[in-house]
């Protein structure tokens, strides 16, 4: 964490009334760093205040985090805050001698912390105590244990600034052997992404790793329709790949960045064009050589096996069949006409052209019809107008969308249709949790 003055720290310096116990705390706080090998030095503030400056061991890194009144001092001196490790650049910490993770989590689309802990907890009074959700699963004989509840006392001093609060809601992981950086956050990020994304699925709102004095916009969300019931979880079975989960939570915190979104779900689809890609191949190959005409000897033949293997990039084919040939093998056709018909704006929408979009409809109304190949042709239409300067159409050539153009916007149920596309993706793509 930066060593700037965080509004946390204004509020302390106003605390500061006995300048003699606030030395001999401070003293207190040096003595203990320097027995724990922690660089730490006492430094002013603009009016000439002073505060300890810690550095927290962060990987290869240290993040600074400051304490100032005697009260923030007396509280940190009260845990063991030296067997404590920062994790990358999220508000979350590690003990290796506790074998526990706890990291600051918020919901992503701005949903009152109210209705969250409703949501998550269920109804409580003001008398109730918050009780965690606990989730646990046996794994290589270790009792491994996710907890998601109020941050924890050592979580909420270290974290300091805006997340130092009370009310704070954290994911606990313990049961796990670690003692290593990389791999704390590795587990750290691989159950996060697994739950949040059950949660994502299981009601429309996701949780996210709240990132170290990062702002970030958040993605607004249409929340379901019906009163809130309270939601259900089970411990993570699935993993998914870092990469596209990584683009999948970046396009689900884009708010007001239309483009930006449709481009990190189509990248969440791209990402598995070669390995979709390469059993499309094999499988018109083998059709080919199927074939009782087919004569090694003949060029017309051979044309044909390599026209069905040429490749561009690292997959087969153009970037249109690549795209189409994911969507084949991720996407269910029954599934997939379930969606775009269950809302009647939606269906209107895809059946008309989207004027300064696309010229592409889908054919909806004929039932018969799979509507993957279609969906493809329409995604991949939108990508090429936002990423080229100039796209193909039927009435010749298009300008490129512009953010914050007239025709951005429109983008909504197209974003709606890519995310769908990119979780069923990540879904055909998950293997089974490995920790």
């Amino acid at each position: 964490m930066s060593e700037d003055l965080m509004v946390d720290d204004l509020e302390e310096v106003e605390d500061q009334e006995n300048p003699e116990e606030l030395k001999r705390l401070q003293s207190d706080l040096l003595e203990r760093c320097t027995s724990a090998s922690l660089e730490a030095e006492v430094k002013e503030y603009f009016d000439g205040d002073t505060y300890v400056s810690v550095g927290i061991p962060n990987g290869r890194e240290k993040r600074w985090t400051s304490f100032g009144s005697a009260e923030a001092i007396k509280e940190i001196l009260e845990i063991d805050f030296e067997k404590y490790v920062f994790l990358g650049d999220f508000v979350a910490i590690a003990n290796y001698s506790e074998n526990s993770i706890e990291a600051v989590v918020r919901a992503i689309n701005g949903m009152p912390r109210s209705f969250l802990h409703k949501r998550l907890f269920g109804e409580l009074s003001e008398e109730e105590d918050l009780e965690p959700i606990v989730l646990e699963q046996e794994y290589q004989g270790r009792n491994v244990k996710i907890e998601l509840g109020e941050a924890s006392n050592s979580l909420r001093l270290l974290a300091r600034g805006p997340f130092g609060r009370h009310g704070a809601l954290s994911i606990r992981v313990t049961g796990l052997n670690i003692n290593q950086h990389n791999r704390s956050l590795e587990i750290l990020k691989k159950l996060t992404d697994s739950l949040f994304f059950q949660l994502d699925l299981q009601d429309g709102f996701a949780l996210t790793l709240v990132r170290d004095r990062r702002h970030t916009r958040r993605l607004g969300h249409r929340p379901r329709r019906g009163p809130p019931e309270r939601i259900e979880l089970e411990f993570p079975k699935i993993e998914f790949d870092e990469g596209p989960s990584s683009l999948y939570w970046y396009a689900r915190s884009a708010l007001g960045m239309p483009l930006l979104q449709f481009l990190a779900f189509y990248q969440v689809i791209e990402y598995y064009y070669p390995t979709y890609s390469q059993e499309e191949a094999r499988r018109r190959i083998r059709t080919i050589l199927k074939d009782p005409t087919f004569r090694t000897d003949r060029d017309a033949d051979i044309g044909k096996v390599l026209t069905a293997v040429s490749g561009h990039g690292r997959g087969f084919g153009d970037e249109r069949s690549q795209l189409r040939a994911t969507i084949n093998a991720c996407v269910d056709a029954n599934n997939l006409r379930e969606f775009l018909t269950e809302e009647e704006e939606r269906t209107d929408f895809f059946c008309a052209k989207q004027k300064g979009l696309t010229d592409h409809k889908l054919p909806i109304n004929n039932r018969d019809a799979d509507l993957r190949s279609p969906v493809a042709d329409l995604i991949y239409d939108i990508r090429c107008k936002i990423v080229h300067t100039k796209g193909e159409s039927e009435d010749g050539e298009v300008e490129l969308l512009l953010p914050f153009s007239k025709e951005a916007e429109l983008l909504f149920y197209d974003i709606e249709l890519m995310q769908y596309v990119a979780r069923k993706v990540l879904i055909a793509a998950g293997a089974p949790l490995s920790l």
